[in-house]
């Protein structure tokens, strides 16, 4: 019984991480990203698209 209680009250006793920090790292990405790189990717991904149906229109025909 003694030995369940004092490994109870050990972890109680540990130090916890930084409850701050991992708040502000989870509301960062929370966060979408700025509307430069929002439009970048935007435009990436479109032509992506477009070069993935040429490339099955392709192989549909051959």
């Amino acid at each position: 019984m003694q030995f369940q209680l004092h490994r109870e009250y050990v972890k109680a006793a540990a130090p916890r991480p930084d409850a701050t920090a991992r708040h502000v790292a989870q509301e960062h990405h929370a966060q979408p990203p700025p509307r430069r790189t929002r439009a970048r990717v935007a435009r990436v991904l479109a032509g992506a698209a477009q070069r993935v149906d040429r490339e099955s229109a392709r192989r549909a025909l051959a």
